[in-house]
């Protein structure tokens, strides 16, 4: 009774093994196309190996393509996705071609049907024995001090910092640079910490990442002569007068260029002292200089001169020096 079954069900066996294909091939269709893709990109974490490491650019984040039921794949978060080059397993340098690992973590874990591709699958990354090397530290500026200062000098801590990367690139490296310091609107001594930064980005700082810049700031002086300055007299008791006209004076000044491009010196600039004569002759009085605050007098010459007083005391004395 039961053989005659069997034959019926291996009958035309060819023909129901065709229909069962194309039932899974039908299946697996439908299930392929109800799946939603999601793209995104994630960063590309390198492990290196204890005494090599990349001597080239590599890519520094990979595409991904998740595919999955759509309510899975949305719940997904970025950083449950971590995109792995591990090269702690290479002993020797030159060109390796590595694959890119995908851990699934979190939010990834559990969810069945996810595949997920990646792009590129992987990677070929040049690599070079690691040197450590220490470069001095100097500093990168942005802007302009305000106007009539200038930098009187800076300090650096630390003033060297240890780097490392591959040999081919440390050979290259002779300082760290720092991130450009603003100087714009600055008229006092300052002190900020700033970050360093690597015109090679293999290359990486290893003892410090940022250091403390400190500058002093003070005004920018120049110097100007002024000569043939003519000194007025003051301090004379009424009734004295001066006969002639006194010597004329040169002064150097010293101030901000700008200052000093604007000035222009007044007719009593200098003074001649007379407030210790009260009587007529001869006598040597000191010269006072009368600039205005913001120019500083450095020397003038000659700092006395002659004069002679006419005439008799009479009364109060004229103007005194302040």
């Amino acid at each position: 009774m039961n053989r005659p079954r069997l034959d019926r069900l291996f009958d035309d066996w060819a023909a129901k093994a065709l229909c069962l294909g194309v039932a899974v091939g039908l299946f697996w269709f439908y299930t392929t196309n109800r799946l939603e893709e999601r793209p995104l990109s994630v960063p590309l974490a390198v492990i290196e190996s204890e005494g090599l490491v990349p001597a080239g650019q590599y890519p520094r984040t990979v595409r991904l393509v998740l595919r999955g039921e759509s309510n899975a794949i949305y719940s997904v978060l970025e950083g449950d996705l971590v995109a792995t080059l591990d090269l702690s397993g290479y002993t020797s340098a030159g060109l390796w071609r590595v694959p890119v690992r995908i851990e699934k973590k979190g939010s990834a874990l559990g969810i069945d049907p996810l595949q997920i591709d990646v792009e590129p699958a992987d990677v070929a990354v040049s690599m070079e024995p690691r040197v450590v090397k220490e470069l001095a530290v100097v500093p990168s500026f942005r802007g302009y001090l305000e106007s009539g200062y200038e930098l009187t000098g800076f300090a650096i801590d630390p003033p060297r910092v240890e780097a490392a990367g591959p040999a081919g690139a440390m050979q290259a490296a002779t300082e760290a640079l720092t991130e450009p310091i603003e100087l714009s609107g600055r008229d006092a001594d300052f002190s900020i910490t700033i970050p360093l930064r690597s015109s090679d980005p293999l290359v990486r700082f290893v003892t410090a990442k940022d250091v403390v810049f400190s500058a002093g700031v003070s005004r920018a002086l120049v110097w100007k002569t002024f000569e043939g300055l003519v000194p007025v007299p003051t301090g004379l008791v009424r009734g004295l007068s001066v006969a002639g006209v006194l010597p004329p004076v040169s002064v150097t000044v010293s101030g901000s260029r700008s200052e000093l491009d604007a000035f222009s010196p007044p007719a009593d600039v200098l003074a001649a002292d007379l407030s210790g004569v009260d009587r007529a002759g001869v006598h040597t009085v000191a010269i006072v200089p009368r600039f205005p605050e913001g120019l500083e007098v450095e020397s003038w010459s000659p700092m006395a001169v002659a004069v002679t007083v006419q005439g008799e005391a009479t009364g109060p004395r004229s103007e005194v020096l302040p």
